[in-house]
């Protein structure tokens, strides 16, 4: 039988000859192959060679309380002896309807029916499904399309990637088998610039814009799927709460569901417990999952109202039942860990520890600001995000040269991880990371630049 090598050299070497990694071009690991991760501890990777590295994407946005939380993994090891997974079709568990009834007190009032899959693209795949039958099921067939802002990312699967930004690196090759969608352009929000924090912006001609494209387009949309404030993989684009607003209010005049995709925004990553707490606009729809296990286990739920509810009720030979699930569907042992998740939100400071994060986030970044190797030096909440520039020319650095991916790699071997978007860098760690942690990191971000640059 075959043996997994003993020696961590011999295992990368296994893994480039057999392992496909998800958002990298396999060509680069020629050069520079996957780093060995042996363990994880609270805000920290440990890495095989012993370096010990801030995890300063949250495991990519998912990751709320740290690594390897002890009532999150003593959660996990309760259930799994209790009840591992049973099919949710037909049958019901503890888990499931405990957490239900811990997260549901913290949503819109109107939100009151759930639907549960795996992941953040189910979760939006969910919604368009559901949001589409809705429409036709209460007579409105010719709502064939969606809506969706430009620079917008909900997810890989087709569904998701339909309504996704097309013009970029992400999706653009999938046009020709994808919804039919229209693309909206908000600006961004000069607030959330460092240095523009008094700035009184005028949206009247965003609005205007908004307005004109429901004309335009609202009588055949059957719904419009936006991430509130923070547009993540299209750029960490955080725009106004006003805009939100305005949306909400042509969703409702031209008779298109809302949804909103809460997957990376959710769960205190910008200061509050949902984004839509900062502008108190309700959606149709609500897709949660990334953070809804504290980041240890995929889950993923689309929140919905009792009206849409409503449509699919019937026999079945009225065709109105929603025809869709997943094998672990509502699985117990990662609802058991959500459960525990919310539960630390509940009997620690969790949200205040976020919003003294987002100040210390705030402050540290400030030297980036004045970096001349970044421009646009931005915060919201838990999220900071810069545009990498060549400080010679104040442009972004030939896509050829890898300056991201350089600048990953040598960070890696000074502690950080991060993982720039193209010419977009971010931080974004676990709200549970120590203040100096964040100072640290920033510094550690200038310095080398600096050296790149050089």
């Amino acid at each position: 039988m075959p043996v997994l090598p003993t020696d961590w050299q011999s295992r990368v070497a296994f893994d480039r000859a057999h392992v496909w990694h998800p958002f990298t071009p396999e060509k680069y690991h020629v050069a520079d192959p996957p780093a060995p991760v042996i363990g994880a501890e609270g805000v920290d990777y440990l890495l095989a060679d012993g370096r010990r590295v801030l995890d300063g994407i949250s495991s990519w946005w998912c990751n709320i309380h740290g690594h390897a939380h002890p009532r999150l993994v003593s959660a996990l090891e309760r259930q799994a002896g209790r009840l591992d997974h049973v099919m949710f079709a037909g049958f019901t568990h503890e888990p499931a309807l405990e957490l239900v009834a811990r997260l549901r007190p913290r949503l819109p009032q109107t939100l009151t029916r759930c639907f549960f899959s795996d992941d953040g693209s189910t979760a939006v795949e969910v919604a368009l499904k559901m949001a589409f039958q809705a429409q036709l099921q209460s007579g409105e067939g010719g709502r064939t399309r969606f809506g969706a802002l430009r620079d917008g990312y909900h997810g890989d699967t087709l569904g998701a990637v339909g309504v996704g930004e097309l013009d970029n690196w992400l999706t653009g090759l999938f046009r020709p088998l994808l919804l039919a969608c229209d693309r909206l352009v908000v600006p961004e929000d000069p607030r959330r610039e460092i240095g523009s924090e008094n700035s009184d912006p005028q949206f009247e001609c965003a609005i205007a814009e908004i307005q004109e494209y429901f004309s335009e387009h609202g009588p055949n949309m059957a719904a419009f799927i936006a991430e509130p404030l923070v547009q993540g993989a299209g750029g960490m684009r955080f725009w106004a709460p006003e805009l939100l607003m305005e949306i909400r209010r042509q969703c409702d005049l031209y008779g298109v569901y809302l949804i909103f995709d809460e997957v990376m925004t959710g769960f205190g990553r910008i200061g509050r417990f949902l984004a839509i707490d900062l502008c108190c606009v309700a959606p149709d729809f609500l897709c949660l999952a990334k953070g809804l296990t504290g980041g240890l286990l995929p889950l993923a739920l689309t929140w919905t109202t009792d009206t849409i509810y409503g449509l699919f009720w019937g026999n079945a030979s009225e065709g109105k039942t929603f025809y869709h699930g997943h094998t672990h569907t509502a699985n117990a042992i990662a609802c058991a860990v959500a459960c525990a998740s919310l539960s630390i939100f509940d009997d620690e400071p969790v949200l205040a520890r976020a919003e003294k994060l987002s100040q210390t986030m705030r402050e540290a970044w400030t030297r980036l600001a004045n970096h001349p190797s970044f421009s646009r030096a931005r915060t919201l909440g838990c999220i900071a995000a810069a545009q990498i520039v060549d400080p010679k020319t104040g442009r972004p650095h030939d896509s050829n040269l890898r300056y991201g991916w350089k600048l990953h790699r040598n960070a890696l071997d000074h502690g950080l991880l991060i993982r720039p978007m193209g010419d977009c860098l971010y931080f974004m760690p676990p709200l549970a990371t120590p203040t100096e942690r964040v100072y640290e990191s920033v510094e550690t971000i200038a310095c080398l630049c600096m050296n790149q640059d050089s």
